[in-house]
């Protein structure tokens, strides 16, 4: 059995071999019923390592119709200009193009990456997709950079805490990788991980030195990238990653303090009781006791969240005057304000 590939290139053979056949006339086949249409939407990245380019699998004809057949390979085009020499609109010569295999069932978007680039030139690329010698499609759209030293990385790079936000600081790279200091204006990729390997980038980029995230969650550690982006000649030059920080988001708001606090006497002490509090991760109380003539009251002890009364064992003996406040705590250690102080006992 012929396989996919080759039985569908067989039948675009035959079709076009219709064209110039004689005797028997057949109704001709449009080219553009079997050409792919042109790739559209090549593009470009810029690092320290150099340039990935990315386009996307043609599935459809230059008609607009289904492809009859798999695309083989693409053919990668590349011009290189010194900067100095390179004039817009000016013809350009293209080597030989890059052979770039398909392999069978591959669909969505391909890359390719070329490192090693020479500073000062203007590198222009096309691609486009050919089905044997036979048929190929058009060029694609045409992408220009023009390659620099790229920036070292930022640095002092930093993470502050708050609640439900993490604020990532940085400062601007020392220069280039090879030791030139520029002033031009750099800005700044942040990427985000959780973690710590796969990061993503954070938003576009920014032109300050600090970025305030706050799509993230409490008790989840973010890791955190800056690179520093020159923008030269109108090419956007990416630099070196700096080393990843991290940072937790925290809970930093306390509970309201318990309201409805009474002393009454019983059988076992002072019993302290009050309301609940309303707080979904609200973890206990805590009770302070202060004496007649101290200023800071002293912790006796607390007790966990489904609990609303407590028992001071001790007896005033001696002393008239008890002072009583309790505070609410949170899971996250936010202690509140103390309540209203109560007093137990009676005044000489």
């Amino acid at each position: 059995m012929i396989g996919g590939r080759r039985y569908s290139l067989l039948l675009l053979v035959l079709a076009l071999l219709a064209l110039t056949g004689c005797g028997k006339k057949t109704r001709p086949l449009p080219p553009g019923d079997v050409q792919p249409a042109a790739i559209s939407d090549l593009a470009y990245e810029l690092d320290e390592k150099g340039v990935t380019l990315t386009w996307s699998l043609p599935t459809q004809t230059a008609k607009g119709s289904r492809l009859p057949y798999l695309v083989e390979k693409f053919e990668l085009y590349r011009a290189v200009v010194p900067a100095k020499e390179y004039c817009e609109g000016c013809p350009l010569h293209f080597g030989e193009p890059l052979e770039i295999p398909v392999a069978e069932g591959a669909k969505g978007q391909f890359t390719y990456q070329e490192a090693l680039l020479r500073p000062g030139h203007r590198y222009v690329y096309q691609v486009r997709s050919r089905a044997g010698w036979l048929v190929a499609s058009d060029l694609s759209n045409k992408v220009a950079i023009l390659w620099d030293t790229p920036p070292q990385a930022p640095d002092a790079v930093r993470v502050a805490e708050g609640e439900q936000v993490l604020t990532i600081s940085w400062q601007p790279p020392p220069g280039l990788l090879d030791g030139t200091v520029v002033r031009d204006p750099y800005w700044y990729q942040v990427y985000r991980s959780t973690d710590g390997k796969n990061f993503a980038a954070l938003g576009a980029p920014v032109s300050a030195t600090q970025l305030v995230d706050k799509q993230v969650k409490n008790n989840q550690r973010y890791y955190y990238m800056v690179r520093a982006i020159r923008m030269y000649e109108n090419t956007e030059a990416a630099g070196l990653a700096s080393a990843a920080v991290s940072g937790m988001p925290r809970d930093l708001t306390p509970p309201a303090p318990p309201q409805q606090v009474t002393a009454v006497a019983s059988a076992e002490g002072v019993k302290l009781v009050w309301d609940a509090v309303a707080e979904s991760d609200l973890a206990g109380f805590r009770i302070y006791r202060r004496l007649s003539g101290e200023s800071k009251p002293k912790r006796i002890g607390e007790v966990g969240a489904d609990s609303l009364a407590f028992i001071d064992g001790a007896s005033p003996r001696g002393i008239s005057l008890w002072h009583y406040a309790v505070t609410a705590y949170d899971q996250a250690g936010n202690e509140s304000q103390p309540s209203i102080e109560v007093t137990f006992g009676k005044a000489e």
